[in-house]
């Protein structure tokens, strides 16, 4: 019995040591990407040193910040990310005090780390996510690696933005969903992970609250379709008691800050822009379209009909999940959730597009050679994507759109669009040559060839002499690792380099353990046709 259950949680265990590993290894030198993050970990630093929820001297005095109780400047942020950012800030500050290291790069490094983890809890419940779908441990295991090296998984994880925990918690809620009615409605243990769950996700970003009843309906809809009124409202009755407890958070969390349980700090225009082209903007432009940062998608047509063939009612929750969020935020003004890689707000989305994909795999000796050719080639695309996304800050490809904008300003016939900070000023997503994709390939060559010793690569200059320069805040003269950081490293050159071989050696170990452990039996059920996982590694090696 023992022996068993080693080898039933052995691949979860490893597969999260690997992301963890893999993720910690790539964590980013950039500590001011996002206004967000720095806000909500001035909030954290506020509540630790403080005992406060007001910030003092906020970084951004913008609309992300609100005046609330006593007069004191608060985020408008939900507390979730800012919660969960506490023990990791102490232990920053422990860090920091036992290796005589700079508190405040210390406890940045530490706080910005929560995302890193939970990217690799992420991948762990996608793979137990892949199990409750129907897959082999192979497949679910390949499925896995997948996600969370071929897709925005992987970049959205080092931005330390808030989206990571969202969609951690999403995905353990559809889960939960779906193994409720997997089990034939009834065990309602997983209403209450299910209601729980999304409650963690309304806590950590309010619309996240849209899941809420677009998972509800579709439990009621199963339960219907079963025949029963009355056991649909027991459902609910259940699924609300889990979320009552984290309404009741939210509320006394605004209460402290604004004097009302339904103030958020929340003043500005939300909805309103022009929601078709927006739709398009969030799916097929250059800039920010999911389908250049999500290759994976192109290869849909050929698992989606299997998939729901298969298992329609699992079909059915995974095209609400997309479907939910891409609806959503076309009518949102700041539907691009700029400056960050890709269309972040869909995100949430990824695990439901690349899961029936599994179907692909499960059947992968009877697939058409192009289609096999077509999934490789898309798996190779996203990791390169990602690999270029995570090498250079995003901060450079600002840099050169500054650049780009200011050479076509004319002041003299008052000609051209001068560049403006801001979520309504940017418009670079219909204009192919400025697409972020195209420029960061060729920031990672530029940076390469500036760290070989090409300075003209260099940039340094005030880009507009009316708008800020990234070039005096981001690390963007420099590959974007912890381990390379040139602006406020940590420890010494060799010890970083130490420290960044031995994440290597844990996830080449745990890969290792992963596929071990897919060769271990774990009893009958767990022995389905694996053979054409088999020909995809052989396929991917050759």
């Amino acid at each position: 019995m023992i022996s068993r259950l080693r080898s039933a949680t052995a691949t979860p265990v490893a597969l999260g040591v690997f992301f963890l590993a893999v993720y910690l290894l790539t964590g980013s030198s950039d500590l001011n990407h996002n206004g967000d993050t720095d806000l909500r970990f001035q909030t954290t630093q506020a509540i630790v040193d403080h005992a406060r929820l007001w910030i003092d001297h906020p970084r951004w005095l913008d609309t992300r910040v609100a005046v609330g109780r006593g007069g004191h400047l608060y985020a408008f942020y939900a507390p979730g990310q800012t919660v969960m950012m506490i023990p990791l800030y102490i232990a920053g500050k422990a860090i920091a005090h036992h290796l005589n290291q700079p508190y405040d790069i210390t406890t940045l490094y530490a706080a910005r780390s929560l995302d890193l983890f939970l990217g690799a809890g992420l991948a762990v419940a996608f793979f137990a996510f892949s199990l409750a779908a129907g897959y082999s441990r192979r497949v679910a295991a390949t499925l896995t690696l997948v996600l969370g090296l071929a897709s925005v998984v992987w970049p959205d994880a080092q931005s330390a933005l808030e989206q990571t925990p969202v969609d951690l918690f999403v995905l353990v809620a559809a889960l939960a969903a779906w193994m409720f009615v997997k089990g034939g409605m009834s065990g309602r243990r997983w209403l209450l992970l299910a209601g729980g769950a999304l409650g963690l996700a309304a806590c950590t970003r309010y619309d996240a609250v849209i899941f809420v009843p677009a998972i509800a309906l579709y439990l009621t809809f199963m339960r219907l379709r079963a025949g029963s009124v009355r056991s649909a409202g027991m459902d609910m009755a259940g699924y609300a008691v889990a979320l009552l407890p984290f309404a009741v958070l939210l509320g006394i969390w605004d209460w402290a800050r604004f004097g009302s349980p339904f103030l958020t700090g929340l003043h500005e225009q939300t909805f309103g822009g022009p929601y078709l082209q927006d739709l398009a903007g969030l799916t097929v432009s250059p800039g920010k379209g999911l389908l250049w940062y999500l290759p994976l998608i192109l290869v849909s047509p050929w698992a989606a009909a299997p998939f729901f063939r298969r298992c329609p009612q699992l079909a059915s929750l995974c095209g609400i999940m997309v479907l939910v969020p891409v609806l959503f935020y076309s009518a949102i003004k700041y539907w691009h959730g700029d400056p960050s890689w890709g269309p972040r707000y869909l995100f949430v989305a990824v695990p439901y597009l690349v899961l029936p994909l599994g179907e692909v795999l499960r059947s992968w000796g009877r697939v058409r050679v192009p289609i096999r050719l077509l999934f490789v080639a898309c798996v190779a695309s996203g990791v390169i994507l990602n690999i270029a996304a995570l090498s250079v800050t995003q901060w450079r490809f600002w840099y050169r759109l500054e650049v780009q904008a200011e050479s076509r300003v004319n002041p003299a016939t008052w000609s051209g669009q001068p560049f403006h900070w801001g979520a309504q000023h940017y418009h670079y997503y219909w204009n192919l040559s400025q697409s972020p994709i195209l420029i960061q390939l060729d920031n990672v060559s530029q940076v390469a060839r500036l760290t070989l010793g090409d300075t003209s690569y260099r940039y340094t200059a005030r880009p507009d002499p009316y708008v800020s320069n990234p070039a005096e805040n981001y690390p963007i003269n420099s590959f974007a690792f912890w381990w390379t950081d040139t602006m406020h490293p940590l420890l010494g050159a060799g010890d970083r380099e130490g420290l960044a071989a031995l994440l290597m050696l844990l996830s080449l170990a745990a890969l290792g353990v992963t596929l071990v452990s897919l060769e271990a039996p774990t009893g009958a059920r767990s022995r389905p046709r694996e053979d054409s996982v088999s020909t995809f590694a052989g396929t991917l090696r050759s």
